[in-house]
């Protein structure tokens, strides 16, 4: 981490591609994002926007959080988005008369 920019290395065993770009995209509006394949995973770096005074440990904190946020979303629909889409299929069924 230098005072520019803030550089994280995503283990790919813990989180998927999926849940880390989720996580990146809610960082997108106060900062330049990049991502790229690194041996020991998925490097992330973050520079601030002209505009934006960042703490970049607090961001690193804030970024760690996001992650486990998306991989339990994640986790949740493989696990139980067949059931959300049952709901669906059912509220959406044409209604027949008898």
């Amino acid at each position: 981490m230098s005072s520019e920019n803030l550089t994280v290395i995503v283990n790919l065993d813990i989180y998927k591609q999926e849940v880390i770009t989720s996580a990146i995209y809610k960082f997108i509006g106060k900062y330049f994002v990049s991502q790229d394949k690194v041996e020991t995973g998925i490097q992330v770096t973050f520079v601030a926007k002209p505009e934006q005074i960042t703490d970049y440990v607090l961001l690193s904190k804030e970024f760690e959080n996001e992650l486990i946020d998306q991989q339990i979303r994640y986790d949740t629909e493989r696990k139980f988005g067949h059931i959300r889409d049952m709901i669906v299929e059912e509220a959406f069924k044409p209604v027949t008369s008898k």
